[in-house]
């Protein structure tokens, strides 16, 4: 075993040109009659960004099991940009022929290109997010955030702003639960789906390789998959396309008559934002903390009532002391319980807060 793989199922079939686009042409209909179109990718849609797959001829885990060097990530010097296959995935997603996207990818890449955070599940992180351990609060960054050198360290090195909450990385490895919120909504959205479409996965991992079958299963809605390899799901599906993906997807978008749109950094502008969010959740902390003196208000009134006592004591006070004077008391002992009473008062006072 290779990756997992037998050779059979490492090496790559290639559809002719005229048998890709029927296959596209018919995958366009489904699209157009869908009502529920939900997209599951894998690092197949990466490729040509420069990014390695993994279970490929030439895939990570293959040549490591294979005594080879692992390819190298071979990208432009601006850095990962997403592909002719990411920036149509958005645009199907902005005109409704796709209502969610399941992802198993890592990379990022799905966010940069400018896809909603909340139409995406991704499934295994995203290389630019961490989270906060103790209040759950994501920051994405314009870097990558993991720095742990084990495999199960996810611990950045960096606090959260809002509760000073260790900060850790979202990538998942083997062994690891899936993050719970992105599972429960790809298997919802699944559910849904009258048609699931996989772009470039091998359909290996659990328990990503059994949602888009869920549809067919339950003998409402169609799979189809586009991919060079033959996968444990290939009995499920009504169509196979074996080809690269960007080109479907811009035979598709044809079909379609719908215009890419060109790449801009759309993580720059969800960090900004995200930035924005929590100047305003910093400054509403000093506010929550007025409203609790609010509360304390009450208690700031029985300081008063104190002072107000204070004020008619000193005059009951002066009324003694003529009682005392007619008496011919001695002066001593007055003064003696004048000079004690201000001492009990200082005495109660500290009391009462240390009860507050």
């Amino acid at each position: 075993m290779i990756a997992g793989m037998t050779e059979e199922e490492i090496k790559e079939h290639h559809d002719t040109e005229k048998e890709i686009k029927q296959k596209v042409s018919e995958l366009a209909k489904m699209i157009k009659e869908s009502k529920h179109c939900v997209i599951h990718t894998g690092a197949g849609i990466s490729t040509s960004a420069g990014i390695p797959d993994f279970r490929g001829p030439n895939g990570v885990w293959t040549c490591r099991d294979q005594n080879r060097k692992p390819p190298k990530r071979n990208y432009s010097k601006e850095g990962l940009r997403p592909t002719y296959c990411h920036m149509a995935i958005v645009e199907l997603l902005n005109q409704g022929f796709i209502k969610h996207l399941v992802s198993q990818n890592t990379d990022g890449l799905h966010v940069r290109s400018g896809i909603p955070l909340e139409k995406i599940s991704e499934l295994h992180g995203n290389t630019h997010k961490e989270y906060c351990s103790k209040c759950g609060k994501e920051y994405f960054r314009l870097f990558r955030t993991r720095t742990a050198n084990k495999v199960h360290d996810h611990q950045t090195g960096r606090k959260c702003d809002i509760c000073g909450g260790m900060l850790l990385d979202s990538i998942i490895n083997f062994g690891e639960n899936l993050p719970q919120n992105a599972l429960d909504r790809a298997f919802k959205e699944s559910t849904k789906s009258d048609l699931c479409i996989v772009f470039g996965s091998s359909m290996r991992v659990s328990p990503a390789k059994s949602l888009p079958v869920i549809p067919v299963k339950q003998k409402k809605g169609k799979l189809v998959l586009v991919n060079y390899q033959k996968t444990p799901i290939d009995k499920h599906c009504t169509m196979i396309i074996h080809s690269a993906t960007d080109l479907v997807m811009e035979l598709l978008m044809n079909e379609l008559d719908i215009k890419v749109p060109v790449w801009e950094d759309q993580l720059t502008d969800i960090v900004e934002e995200q930035e924005e969010k929590l100047e305003k959740e910093l400054k509403d902390k000093p506010k929550e903390k007025s409203k609790d003196k609010l509360k304390d208000k009450p208690k700031e009134k029985s300081k008063d009532k104190l002072k107000d006592k204070s004020k008619d004591k000193p005059k009951e006070k002066s009324k003694e002391k003529s009682k005392e004077k007619s008496k011919d008391k001695p002066k001593d002992k007055s003064k003696d319980k004048l000079k004690d009473k201000p001492k009990d008062k200082l005495k109660e006072k500290p009391k009462e807060k240390e009860k507050k």
